[in-house]
């Protein structure tokens, strides 16, 4: 939900201090998510008794990690995280509040509640566009910076050194890929926005109308939900992206995974190998076994 009362400044402030609290575990899940292991899988039972192989939880990765690379060790990468997530606010804020300067006055308000079907469809579109233009646009300026993070922190797998510092990642960049790949993985990341801005709306608006018609007070509540819904069916494009970001970088990280032609491709493989969920949990991770074809 959009806070109209919160000062950008205040916001930009909460949310860099959210970043450097969590960012050992997006570390981490990152590491996970581009199929690197360290640690070995152990057998264990399940809640219903079946023998399974489980890889360690997160926080085994993490102090794998700290041994490694030391407790700052864990920081790999949150330069690079702090200046994208300040870069995507501000010009979405900005995007947004200059959007709504030429749209109409009755755009800006929030949806009336006597309105026919087609207003509030109307309205409704309006929003989502206004929203996915802003949003997407902060994406697409702070996808460089995520491309750093991602390759700063993928550098633990080979143990180089070639993504140090942001300028220096970005002309290791520019001078290997061209302005390409400053924009690794993006058309990932921009599928999954567009999609999770999309089914959020529509499901908040279909539970307020038409289910929460007597209970305004759980709004707040509903919007939450249907997010952390929504998120986890549109994670896989997230997991790809991060795969796609490291593309073409020369790190052994990426060397380890099969080549893929176009974000598409590497969605459709690991699909079929059953690998989009990769990461998406931290603590409960099963071990599949390799499958192997038989002739």
């Amino acid at each position: 939900m959009e806070n109209k009362t919160v000062d950008p400044m205040a916001q930009m402030l909460l949310g860099s201090g959210v970043s450097i609290i969590f960012h050992p575990v997006i570390y981490t899940k990152t590491l996970i998510q581009l199929g690197h292991e360290p640690l070995s899988p152990y057998a264990t039972t399940t809640i219903f008794g079946r023998s399974t192989f489980m890889y360690p939880n997160a926080y085994k990765y993490m102090c794998h990690i700290k041994k490694v690379d030391g407790f700052f060790g864990l920081y790999r990468g949150l330069g690079a995280r702090l200046l994208g997530g300040i870069a995507s606010l501000a010009v979405s804020q900005f995007v947004n509040n200059r959007l709504k300067d030429v749209l109409s006055p009755e755009v800006k308000d929030e949806d009336t509640v006597d309105g026919s079907v087609l207003d509030d469809l109307t309205q409704l579109c309006k929003k989502t566009s206004l929203e996915l233009l802003s949003r997407c646009s902060g994406i697409i300026v702070s996808q460089p910076f995520i491309v750093i993070m991602v390759r700063s922190m993928a550098q633990f797998v080979g143990r180089e050194t070639k993504y140090e510092g942001i300028l220096g990642s970005l002309t290791v960049m520019w001078r290997e890929e061209g302005i390409l790949g400053f924009f690794s993985g993006l058309m990932s990341r921009l599928a999954g926005e567009v999609i999770s801005v999309c089914l959020v709306n529509v499901l908040v608006h279909a539970v307020d109308k038409y289910v929460l018609t007597d209970n305004k007070g759980l709004a707040p509540y509903n919007s939450a939900a249907c997010t952390m819904v929504v998120t986890q069916l549109t994670y896989p494009f997230q997991l790809v992206s991060t795969i796609m970001s490291i593309d073409g970088s020369g790190l052994e990280a990426a060397a380890r995974i099969p080549a893929y032609s176009s974000w598409v491709d590497c969605f459709c493989k690991l699909s079929r190998e059953v690998q989009l969920k990769r990461g998406s949990s931290l603590f409960w991770r099963t071990y599949k076994l390799p499958v192997t074809k038989m002739d």
